[in-house]
């Protein structure tokens, strides 16, 4: 599994990861973004994951603003 995770808290980011790595260390961490700017440019630069991860509230607005700038099918 491929995960992308959008976080802009260094702390809450770290403990997701740690999270991860004890449910089932094969899982992979393909991605990390901190804004609503970067991970757009990381949608459109990148491979799908199968999973994202996302904070609410990021540095630059609200993560549904997203959705308005890019059509995502991943869960």
């Amino acid at each position: 599994m491929r995960i992308l995770i959008v976080e802009d808290e260094t702390a809450a980011y770290e403990n997701l990861v740690d999270i991860i790595n004890e449910i089932d260390a094969s899982i992979e961490i393909t991605g990390s973004t901190e804004s609503i700017r970067q991970t757009i440019r990381w949608l459109k630069a990148n491979q799908a994951p199968d999973l994202i991860l996302m904070d609410i509230h990021l540095s630059d607005g609200s993560a549904f603003s997203i959705f308005s700038n890019i059509q995502i099918e991943t869960p």
